[in-house]
């Protein structure tokens, strides 16, 4: 059973180490200058319009994060979604996944982007059973990924 709650400034190390192992899977070099959003999660997630979680397995390991941060009054995207390769096939990154989406809709956005490498074939799966379309690939940070987006439904008050 996974716990999903906020980060803290506590699961620095944790999710740092989380993160590593899940792009060293994935073949990338681990200290690429594209990740420097991890070192600055309150800033760049917490206290600017968005919102980041970890969840712990039972013995409070942290095995899966995912974070939410704003484009524009109308936009987020979802980033660094991991889970740990030993708990992947648990439905844990469809719990972040799903729970970053209700953040964003309380939070107002209407419009949710996300990319994943291009060799990540089960983030590909997850995105698409969301409801995300595919809008192609592109070049970021000298990395190729696969881009989506997600237009979230109004709900009726």
């Amino acid at each position: 059973m996974l716990k999903i709650r906020r980060y803290s400034t506590a699961d620095h190390d944790d999710i740092w180490r989380l993160h590593l192992l899940v792009i060293a899977a994935a073949g990338v070099e681990p200290t690429h200058q594209h990740y420097h959003d991890i070192f600055h999660i309150d800033e760049q997630y917490l206290s600017s319009g968005g919102e980041f979680l970890v969840g712990t397995a039972q013995n409070g390991m942290v095995v899966a994060m995912g974070g939410l941060k704003k484009l524009d009054v109308d936009a987020a995207e979802i980033k660094r979604l991991r889970v740990h390769p030993d708990f992947q096939q648990r439905g844990y990154g469809q719990l972040i996944l799903s729970r970053l989406e209700e953040q964003a809709a309380e939070l107002g956005y209407r419009h949710l982007y996300l990319d994943a490498l291009t060799n990540q074939l089960g983030a590909k799966k997850l995105f698409l059973n969301n409801g995300y379309a595919h809008r192609g690939a592109s070049v970021i940070d000298g990395f190729w990924v696969n881009v989506y987006e997600k237009t979230l439904l109004e709900t009726s008050v």
